[in-house]
């Protein structure tokens, strides 16, 4: 079992680098990344864990949706070598989910895929829209259909356990509470010190490594 998590891990730390370089940076795996990534490929290796979602939590700039884009990379090798037999995960921005229902087929399919279905930072999205003359809620109703049926979710969000409840209300909370591996990032900003090292160049890369040192000794 824990060389199976071994494997897993490695993989997600392969997809993650390769996230991370495809934007045009160097990876840096921190304490807190390797903590996060190993525990989602405890997760994953998990046969006694009934939860079948995963939610990525924390402030911005921490790696969140890096992991996130670097799980469906992960997962589509997954399929390519015919280890998992899904469709290819389907991730899209949780505002985006409005349009998508705006289509009965779209939403028909979204709501029904027989794989990783992501809302990417959840909560930046209204509680509230309205299509044709009525209210819908896009995000809960997709949350609590694939609750119903056993299908899972990858969610990203910046909003804490109280605020989630806040904004989504009891039901939804309480779903997500079942069927959800709440992963939590610490407060680093990825963004920054990528901005920090293009910006002090050679010198900038010089810092970041004295820091990397520093926080292994």
């Amino acid at each position: 079992m824990r060389e199976q998590t071994k494997y897993v891990y490695t993989l997600l730390c392969e997809a993650y680098a390769a996230e991370v370089r495809s934007r045009g940076h160097v990876p840096m795996f921190t304490e807190m990344t390797k903590k996060v990534i190993w525990e989602l490929a405890a997760f994953l290796t998990d046969p006694k864990d009934s939860r079948f979602s995963v939610m990525l939590c924390g402030t911005t700039g921490n790696g969140k949706s890096t992991l996130h884009r670097a799980f469906n990379r992960f997962w589509s090798v997954m399929i390519d070598n015919h280890i998992v037999w899904t469709q290819h995960p389907y991730m899209r921005d949780a505002k985006m989910y409005h349009n998508i229902m705006a289509n009965a087929r779209n939403w028909e399919e979204v709501l029904t895929m027989h794989t990783w279905v992501g809302i990417e930072d959840m909560g930046k999205e209204p509680s509230e829209s309205m299509q044709w003359g009525r209210i819908t809620t896009p995000v809960q109703d997709l949350i609590e259909f694939r609750y119903d049926v056993l299908l899972p979710v990858f969610i990203t969000t910046n909003l804490t356990a109280e605020q989630i409840r806040e904004k989504y209300q009891e039901r939804t909370a309480s779903r997500l509470n079942d069927m959800v591996k709440v992963i939590i990032f610490g407060d680093i900003d990825y963004r920054l010190i990528h901005n920090q090292i293009s910006e002090g160049g050679a010198d900038g890369v010089l810092r970041l490594e004295n820091n990397k040192l520093q926080e292994k000794d």
